[in-house]
C-alpha cells in the first residue's frame, strides 16, 4: 500500500463513534486502484455528529510519473458538478427571501424562455433535471449529437441563452430525468437577475464565507498553483500559461455562469458545507439558510413516472430532490442509509449526507483524464458507511 498522508483532526475515529479498522480497508481499496493506474490519487474527510475524525490522502499530485509531489489532504481540486448543490442552496435562499417561487416559469425572469415550448419550464424543473433542456454530451447515446455551444455567436456573447434554446427540448418539462449542467448555468443567471449581484459573488458572500470555506472559489489562485492537482495535459498547459500570464480568456467567460460545475475546493472545506446542510442550514451557530429550505431540498421531488435514460439507465425511476440525488429504500448499489442525499462531480468526487446517522462523507478519486470507475464511488460509499458504530 502507498503512503497515506494524514492530517490532524479534532477527534479520533473512536471519539466520533467510528471503527478505525474500516479506514484501513478504505486505504487499501484506494491504494489498489492507484497501483492499477485507475486513479492518480484519492483523499477523504469524514465527520460524525459534526466531529471531524479523519482527513487523509493518497497518491500523486500529478498524472505525470516523473512528478514526485504527493496529493495532500488540503490539495485543491475541481469539484465539478458538486457546484450544483451550492447553486441549489443559493436559489432556495432567494425563494425563502421571497424573490422566487419554485413553480415560477423561467420565462418570467429570462425573456428568452417566454415563448413556446420553453415557457412551460419552471425553476423546480431545472433543479430536478426534468426541464427537458439539452443534456450533457454523452448522457444519451447519440454519436451525431453536438453541444449547445456550437450555436454560440462569437459576435454576440450575451446571447448564450439563445444558443442553449436552439438545441430544443428533449422532452416536455416534468416528464423525464435528463442531466443538464447548462440548466444550472441558467439558474446562475437567475440568481444574478434576482439578487442584482453576480451569481458567483452571491454564492461566495452568502455560502462560502459564512461557512469558513477559505479554500473554495470559482477562480484558481495563481499564487497557490502548487496546491492544485494536475489530472491531464490540458490542466498542465493551463497552469503553465497562468504562471506566464499568457492564458487567453474565452470571450464568453464574462457572461456564462460557472454554477453548473466551476468551483474548486478541498475535502475539508466540502465537509463544512455538508455539515451546514446536515444542521439544517446552520454553520457554527450562523444561519446560512432556513430549516424548511433544507427539508424541501432533501425531499423527493420527482413524480413516480419520471424515468432516467442517462448513461445507460433503462428508464429507471430517478428519485431526486431540489439539487441532490435522494437514495431511497430501493437503492441496490450501496450499503447506505435510505434518505441519504448526494452529488457527484466528474472531478471525480462525491459528497454524501446522512441525516439519520448524522454523518457526512466527502472524497475525491482523481481518475486519469476521462476515465470513470464505479468502484471508486459506489464501493467506496459502502466501505465508508460500514464503519459507523
Amino acid at each position: 500500500m502507498g503512503n497515506v498522508v494524514i492530517k490532524e483532526t479534532p477527534y479520533t475515529p473512536q471519539e466520533a463513534g467510528y471503527e478505525a479498522e474500516r479506514l484501513e480497508v478504505l486505504n487499501n481499496h484506494f491504494s489498489e486502484m492507484i497501483d492499477k493506474k485507475e486513479l492518480i490519487s484519492a483523499s477523504y474527510c469524514l465527520t460524525h455528529e459534526g466531529k471531524v475524525f479523519v482527513d487523509n490522502a493518497l497518491g500523486s499530485l500529478s498524472f505525470e510519473e516523473e512528478d514526485t509531489r504527493v496529493f495532500e489532504p488540503d490539495t485543491i481540486f475541481a469539484i465539478a458538478s458538486i457546484t450544483k448543490l451550492f447553486t441549489s442552496i443559493a436559489i432556495l435562499k432567494l425563494v425563502e427571501d421571497g424573490g422566487l417561487r419554485l413553480d415560477q416559469p423561467v420565462g418570467e425572469i429570462l425573456e428568452e424562455f417566454n415563448t413556446p415550448p420553453y415557457n412551460n419550464i419552471q425553476i423546480v424543473h431545472i433543479l430536478t433535471h426534468t426541464s427537458g433542456l439539452c443534456a450533457d454530451l454523452g448522457a444519451h447515446e447519440n454519436k451525431y449529437e453536438i453541444g449547445w455551444w456550437n450555436f454560440l455567436d462569437e459576435t454576440h456573447p450575451k446571447d448564450w441563452i439563445t444558443a442553449v434554446l436552439k438545441k430544443g427540448l428533449r422532452n416536455s418539462p416534468g416528464k423525464e430525468w435528463s442531466y443538464s449542467s447548462v440548466g444550472f448555468a441558467i439558474l446562475g443567471e437567475i440568481i444574478t437577475r434576482i439578487s442584482h449581484v453576480h451569481c458567483h459573488t452571491y454564492i461566495e458572500d452568502n455560502i462560502l464565507k459564512p461557512c469558513d470555506m477559505t479554500d473554495t472559489s470559482f477562480t484558481i489562485d495563481v499564487k497557490q498553483l502548487d496546491r492544485y492537482n494536475i489530472r491531464s495535459n490540458h490542466t498542465k498547459e493551463m497552469f503553465a500559461a497562468m504562471k506566464e500570464g499568457k492564458l487567453e480568456k474565452n470571450i464568453f467567460e464574462d457572461y456564462i455562469p460557472s454554477t453548473g460545475g466551476g468551483l474548486y475546493s478541498t475535502c475539508r472545506d466540502l465537509s463544512k458545507f455538508g455539515n451546514m446542510i446536515l444542521n439544517y442550514g446552520s454553520y457554527n451557530g450562523k444561519r446560512i439558510i432556513g430549516r424548511k429550505a433544507i427539508e424541501a431540498m432533501r425531499r423527493i421531488q420527482t413524480k413516480p413516472e419520471v424515468q432516467d435514460f442517462c448513461w445507460g439507465a433503462q428508464g429507471n425511476y430517478r428519485s431526486y430532490g431540489l439539487g441532490p440525488d435522494v437514495f431511497n429504500s430501493n437503492n441496490e448499489s450501496m450499503l447506505i442509509t435510505p434518505g441519504v442525499i448526494s452529488h457527484e462531480g466528474f472531478g471525480a468526487c462525491s459528497l454524501m449526507i446522512d441525516f439519520e446517522e448524522r454523518f457526512v462523507a466527502v472524497w475525491t478519486c482523481q481518475f486519469y483524464d476521462t476515465q470513470w470507475h464505479a468502484h471508486a464511488l459506489r464501493n467506496v460509499a459502502s466501505i465508508i458507511w460500514s464503519g459507523i458504530i
